[in-house]
């Protein structure tokens, strides 16, 4: 293994920073050392390709070279930004990338699986100088490649594998335990009373699995592709006339808010979106979002939802929720919530494949 404190130390010593990071679980120790030390600066912005942007930025008005960490699925949303600004440009960053799927398919989530075994390939494709993390060569290796860097004046990578870094437990953070619910108790409120009224869509993560493990619906669980469940259910709206309710976390939501922007009231009036916020990216690690300094309500106002719900309380909860399924227009529901407690529960993909899961939900539609 790779001694957390030390790796950091080594970042420092070769100047690289500050860690631009989209969250995996395979940095939560990494991760929770450095925002505990305040060794390198974090910045968690909410998308791949927004960690580009401020990378490049950082990098074109200092001349140091930043770290961008993401797992290889999120390695592809950042292509555009690698191949259109980075590259042609001439502008270095240090990529962490985490190799997800590595073993094969069916040892690590689905969404993994096509990545996993060509991430190699495509880094090859474009061009990227890389290594895999060696636990006895890993100082050499972060030199090496940030002289490469320098030399070359392009994105480099050092790929990191499962189980890589030694355990650091996290000083105690402050919760948000002054919530009645938790995103399982949610959920469950909300299937109970719309489950025989509504078509469902969760994000992927702990919303697909809280959602599955309360009541298993023909649901289109989303097991990749973060950000995409409200612009899924803009898709299907206008083919159906029951309502569309998706579970969405605060992460989710930030992560491609181009859908909302695409929401247009008098098309869609269907949908019932549930922001689920804790704050947190909680199946990577617990990493912090950015939600906590976001309104919610005005940001569903500016994308002109007709009714909206701030909700904290499960009274609340119930009673806004029948108000929502009468209405004739869609709504927004920003429900803040307390971090899962106890056992998490199966995930989806241990009894559907996706190929399943997309069957299922289609049979709503095609008889």
């Amino acid at each position: 293994m790779v001694d957390t404190k030390t790796f950091t130390k080594i970042l420092k010593a070769n100047s690289l920073g500050p860690i631009i990071e989209v969250p995996c679980s395979y940095f939560k120790h990494l991760f929770d050392y450095i925002w505990d030390s305040g060794v390198i600066e974090i910045i968690n912005p909410v998308n791949e390709a927004l960690a580009m942007g401020i990378a490049s930025g950082y990098y074109v008005s200092t001349g140091k070279i930043p770290v961008i960490a993401i797992q290889n699925s999120g390695l592809l949303n950042t292509l555009n930004a690698l191949t259109s600004l980075n590259q042609i440009y001439q502008i270095p960053l240090f990529y962490l990338i985490t190799w997800r799927g590595k073993q094969g398919k069916g040892f690590d989530a689905p969404e993994h699986d096509l990545v996993g075994a060509s991430l190699q390939n495509i880094l090859k494709v474009f061009n990227m100088p890389y290594q895999i993390i060696d636990d006895k060569k890993y100082a050499t290796q972060v030199k090496k490649l940030k002289n490469i860097a320098e030399q070359i004046q392009k994105p480099v990578a050092l790929i990191i594998q499962k189980n890589t870094f030694t355990p650091y437990k996290r000083k105690a953070v402050k919760n948000n335990s002054n919530y009645e619910m938790t995103r399982y108790r949610a959920i469950s409120i909300i299937k109970t009373i719309t489950r025989d009224r509504a078509l469902f869509i969760s994000s992927t993560g702990f919303p697909t699995r809280d959602s599955y493990n309360i009541y298993d619906s023909p649901d289109f669980y989303m097991v990749g592709s973060m950000g995409c469940a409200f612009s899924l259910a803009l898709g299907i709206s206008p083919q159906t006339h029951k309502k569309i309710i998706i579970f969405d976390g605060d992460g989710g939501t930030l992560m491609h808010l181009g859908g909302l922007a695409s929401f247009d009231p008098k098309k869609y009036k269907n949908i019932i979106y549930i922001v689920l916020d804790n704050q947190k990216y909680e199946s990577t690690g617990g990493q912090p979002t950015v939600s906590g300094r976001i309104d919610f309500m005005h940001l569903a106002k500016a994308f002109n939802f007709k009714k909206i719900f701030d909700i904290n309380k499960k009274s609340d909860l119930k009673k806004s929720i029948l108000s929502a399924l009468k209405t004739n227009n869609s709504s927004f529901f920003h429900i803040r919530i307390n971090n899962t407690q106890g056992d998490i529960g199966r995930r989806v993909s241990d009894s559907y494949s996706c190929v399943q899961i997309k069957e299922r939900f289609m049979k709503e539609f095609i008889k």
